[in-house]
């Protein structure tokens, strides 16, 4: 195929083909490399680049929230926390308790539900009887399995007139999303 004598132009031909036969497997690894390089240091997701959707945040009751604006009390989460632990996970939920109606008032802690399902017995905490114009609180404890977190809380109100004839109202309150720590 070649002929014996070597011109100017097989000479160009030769150069071009070694420069190509090594030029691009580098090409190609310079562009991998790149895109590794890319998806660890922007943190890329992989998809290819698509922009990444946030997770939501958990809608519900946290520190400062009131839980019941239906009633005629004012109850706030004073504070609630999630610690680990060996035998499970503890939430702990304090709320703050202003009688402003003109009937005793009682709220009572009651079972916990998890984001998995799993409905908790609590301690059965109460602020006891707040007579009209009185404050307290209340502090609840659940013991959560391993992993899981606060989804919702049972609460009692049970408010008794002038008349002594005392009434129980049953309400689920959403828990937003509380601070794990260990």
């Amino acid at each position: 195929m070649l002929d014996d004598v070597e011109g100017p132009e097989q000479t160009s031909w030769v150069r071009i083909l070694i420069v190509l036969a090594i030029g691009i497997p580098i090409l190609i690894e310079v562009v991998t490399f790149g895109g590794l390089l890319g998806h660890y240091v922007a943190g890329g997701g992989g998809d290819g680049g698509a922009a990444s959707t946030p997770t939501p945040d958990i809608e519900g009751a946290t520190a400062g929230d009131e839980i019941l604006p239906e009633t005629a009390a004012v109850e706030r989460v004073d504070s609630a926390s999630v610690v680990t632990g060996n035998d499970g996970w503890r939430f702990t939920l304090s709320v703050a308790v202003d009688n402003s109606g003109n009937s005793t008032y009682e709220l009572r802690l009651g079972t916990a539900t998890t984001r998995a399902g799993r409905t908790v017995e609590g301690s059965d905490a109460t602020t006891g009887r707040l007579a009209p114009g009185e404050t307290g609180s209340v502090t609840g404890s659940w013991m959560l399995p391993k992993g899981q977190r606060p989804a919702s809380v049972v609460v009692t109100v049970v408010t008794t007139p002038d008349d002594g004839t005392a009434s129980a109202q049953q309400y689920t309150v959403d828990i937003g999303d509380v601070p794990v720590s260990s």
